[in-house]
């Protein structure tokens, strides 16, 4: 028999929170455009105040993710860039699937949602799932099709 817990128990033993997740992949995201970050540049990528960045930024070092340099640029540790890159490719494949099997509407927020929470094993089917149809577009096209009856 199925034992069920809270969703908090499911989460509970992660390393980084979902808040902690974010502010990395934004950095990461941020590091391939431009090795030019500041912690006001991060808050207005993730809509926060910069007071509310400054904060993570400090939990961030604390856990040896990144390092505040002089003149106030951010850079991710080696684990940092690490965890940014893995979280980056999590969400991406995640957003991929969900536009596969038709989500339209609400695409970055499902994004987000899913993808603090779904297990390695998970996303390891969702990334093999996405490379087969994009291997093989003429099942995808027949899904679509079939999306559609």
């Amino acid at each position: 028999m199925n034992q069920y817990y809270t969703f908090n128990e499911y989460i509970k033993d992660h390393e980084l929170t979902p808040s902690e997740e974010d502010y990395v992949e934004m950095i990461y995201r941020l590091y391939l455009e431009d090795h030019d970050i500041k912690v006001a540049k991060l808050a207005k990528s993730l809509n926060v105040k910069t007071p509310s960045a400054s904060n993570m930024v400090k939990r961030l070092q604390n856990k040896e993710l990144l390092i505040h340099e002089n003149y106030g640029k951010l850079k991710l540790t080696s684990r940092g860039e690490f965890i940014g890159k893995t979280l980056l490719l999590r969400h991406n494949a995640i957003e991929e699937f969900l536009r596969i099997i038709g989500v339209s509407s609400n695409l970055h927020e499902e994004t987000e949602k899913i993808e603090h929470t779904i297990s390695h094993e998970t996303l390891n089917n969702i990334i093999k799932l996405v490379s087969f149809f994009n291997e093989n577009s003429d099942i995808l096209n027949k899904y679509n099709n079939y999306k559609t009856l």
